[in-house]
């Protein structure tokens, strides 16, 4: 199963949902999508898209996952790491109204660049990134208190 979230942000995100849902029907993907899309409305016949999902179910949802596809929020992301879950996050972008500022591609720039995730860049084929993501070994992530507040630190000097 491949768990989709799209954060709880108030603004549309169907980018990644329309996505999936072309490799659904060109036969590329055969694995149960379950989406927790938020706020964002899309409909789907191939996909189970709940708006939100309660703590306890969406935690048992991480750990049935094979794949976690997420937004680019530092929630979502940490909670897979936190369960070893191979991540392939993409950004919410401004040039698409999906956010008011491109904050999340420097989040998922990092995490990437630290090999913690597969980054889902704008011209990425979905198929292509689950394929790599069945082969893909995580860096061991490892947080602490101490270790957040530098990559934080680190980020806001870096910007």
């Amino acid at each position: 199963m491949i768990l989709v979230l799209l954060g709880t942000f108030s603004i549309e995100f169907s980018r990644p949902l329309i996505a999936i849902e072309n490799a659904l029907k060109k036969g590329e993907i055969n694995e149960e999508i379950i989406v927790q899309a938020g706020h964002t409305t899309y409909h789907s016949n191939l996909l189970t898209i709940r708006s939100f999902i309660n703590p306890t179910e969406l935690e048992e949802l991480y750990q049935r996952a094979e794949i976690i596809v997420t937004h680019a929020g530092v929630g979502s992301i940490l909670r897979g790491f936190r369960m070893n879950k191979k991540i392939i996050a993409i950004a919410r972008l401004h040039k698409f109204k999906e956010h008011v500022d491109d904050h999340q591609v420097d989040i998922l720039e990092e995490f990437a660049r630290n090999n913690y995730l597969i980054p889902w860049r704008e011209d990425d084929d979905f198929a292509d990134l689950l394929a790599q993501a069945r082969k893909f070994t995580p860096s061991p992530f490892v947080s602490t208190k101490k270790d957040l507040e530098g990559f934080i630190i680190n980020y806001i000097e870096n910007l």
